[in-house]
């Protein structure tokens, strides 16, 4: 029988593979994608309207991949941050664990929704499309939306069979 820790071990290594993967993901594709854009590149594309800025090719077409790695060194430090005040504390709690998986599924989130930007550059550089796909775009943020009320009700179920002690902090 496994335990639930190492259960969230596994969980939170696929949760940081995934990101890692994404983050991989979006270099390669800057990277391949740069030499064969045309000289004039979108730096700002169409969104609800919103007209289409173009540059000269440069150096700031990576300002996506790059904003990108922020992120993920942003939320890899939160997530650090919270292993080191449970380590400190003692122990692990499943909120705090909850937390975690939270924090790396809302940056697989962002990590999606800067590919999905990227992506809709280079198809909008080459003329393929007009900016991004509204669908796609509102589909994250309605996927996220959900993951916050999942999470609250889970935290809140895992303190009602006391498997949290009641003067923990909430989620």
């Amino acid at each position: 029988m496994t335990s639930g820790l190492s259960i969230s071990k596994k969980v939170m290594f696929l949760l940081a593979l995934a990101n890692i993967i994404l983050l991989g993901a979006g270099w390669i594709m800057a990277l391949y994608a740069y030499p064969r854009l045309p000289l004039r590149i979108p730096v700002w594309i169409n969104f609800l309207g919103q007209q289409t800025l173009f540059m000269n090719k440069s150096i700031l077409y990576f300002i996506y991949p790059f904003s990108q790695s922020l992120f993920c060194l942003i939320f890899w430090y939160l997530q650090r941050i919270m292993i080191k005040k449970n380590r400190r504390a003692g122990q692990e709690s499943l909120n705090s664990r909850l937390k975690r998986e939270f924090i790396f599924l809302t940056l697989i989130f962002f990590n999606l929704l800067f590919i999905h930007l990227q992506r809709s550059i280079i198809l909008t550089a080459h003329r393929i499309e007009e900016g991004v796909s509204e669908y796609y775009f509102f589909s994250l943020f309605g996927i996220i939306l959900i993951l916050i009320p999942y999470y609250r009700i889970r935290s809140r179920m895992i303190m009602k069979k006391g498997k949290i002690p009641k003067n923990s902090k909430k989620f």
